[in-house]
């Protein structure tokens, strides 16, 4: 069973945003860890919003992805 967040919606939110950008600059999960060095797994509960995300793992993304942290977290 996932664990829930009390932010849940949120992280949802998050997620679906963070899938817009990657699949924006046409960039696979795959491609994404060769970026950031998050594990594909890791990457994927983000975007199914089973993990809240350190704010070192979110910085190290939006790094990879070339945006800024608000371009993901302001949603």
């Amino acid at each position: 069973m996932a664990k829930y967040y009390k932010d849940q919606a949120y992280l949802e939110k998050v997620g679906k945003r963070l899938i817009e950008i990657r699949d924006s600059k046409k960039i696979s999960q795959e491609k994404l860890q060769e970026l950031s060095g998050i594990d594909t797994r890791q990457i994927g509960r983000i975007e199914r919003a089973e993990n809240n995300a350190t704010i070192s793992i979110i910085k190290k993304l939006t790094d990879s992805l070339k945006i800024k942290m608000s371009d993901l977290l302001d949603v």
